[in-house]
């Protein structure tokens, strides 16, 4: 079948017509004659241009215009179709994508790594040096303190009673006889105690046995420490006002005074 510029160059021939001659009377440029017979529309990218032009080349050569112009447009429409199925489509590469992916995920596993093998452990190590080793001295008595049974039980008033009678009392201090007023310590169970003076300077400080006591004139207002309240029981001038707190408390930097009582 005969495309429309092959349709233009018959008919041109066939009125012993040349280009030049077309383009000096339709006052149409060579080229645009030479490409509309040789169907070459993509140098012209103006397409209504072409179809002015189409337009009056057939009614020049006497062609039915409309049958002309229709199958102009159908021809470039078939044309345009064709391009597009001749193009080929990019496919993107999934095996880079996944090639990617992997080495992201690769890079983070080895800086996670990194991170937890050398800063985090660093950063722990700083805390635990900033923690001071417990003192030779205080070793033997946590080590103690820590084999205490925690079930001792707690004894009655009656049984107090008896054990300070019964009791070998330890005096840390010297006491005036000419003081009314003496604090006294009974341990029931072993337990850690702290006293301290008034300028903060350290009295006592021991893992208490049982039945020990500790002594002093009440005047001196000592600060008491307790790893258990409820091990301490308290005398003053050999009266018992009770316990100095409750079982399993821990007592920080109290002072007894006269008229205790628990």
């Amino acid at each position: 079948m005969n495309t429309v510029g092959k349709i233009l160059s018959i008919r041109r021939n066939a009125k012993n017509l040349s280009i030049n001659d077309i383009s000096i009377e339709l006052k149409i440029s060579k080229n645009v004659i030479i490409d509309l017979e040789n169907d070459n529309i993509k140098n012209n990218t103006d397409i209504i241009f072409n179809v002015g032009h189409l337009r009056s080349y057939s009614n020049f050569l006497e062609l039915d215009t409309e049958i002309i112009i229709k199958k102009f447009k159908n021809d470039l429409s078939f044309n345009i179709n064709k391009e597009k199925k001749n193009i080929t489509p990019i496919v993107e590469n999934n095996f880079f994508k996944i090639e990617r992916l992997f080495a992201a995920s690769l890079i983070l596993i080895v800086f996670s790594s990194f991170y937890f093998l050398f800063i985090y452990e660093y950063n722990n190590q700083i805390d635990y040096a900033l923690v001071p080793d417990i003192p030779e001295s205080l070793e033997p008595i946590i080590e103690k303190a820590n084999t205490f049974d925690n079930d001792l039980s707690q004894e009655n008033d009656s049984n107090i009673s008896d054990l300070i009678n019964n009791s070998s009392a330890i005096a840390s201090m010297e006491i005036d006889e000419n003081i009314s007023t003496v604090a006294t310590l009974k341990i029931l169970n072993p337990t850690w105690l702290q006293l301290r003076d008034e300028n903060n300077n350290i009295v006592l400080s021991k893992l208490m046995d049982k039945d020990e006591e500790f002594s002093y004139e009440l005047n001196l207002n000592y600060n008491i420490t307790a790893g258990n309240a409820g091990n301490l029981l308290v005398l003053i001038d050999g009266n018992v006002r009770g316990k100095i707190g409750k079982y399993g408390d821990i007592l920080d930097s109290f002072i007894l005074y006269k008229d205790f009582t628990n």
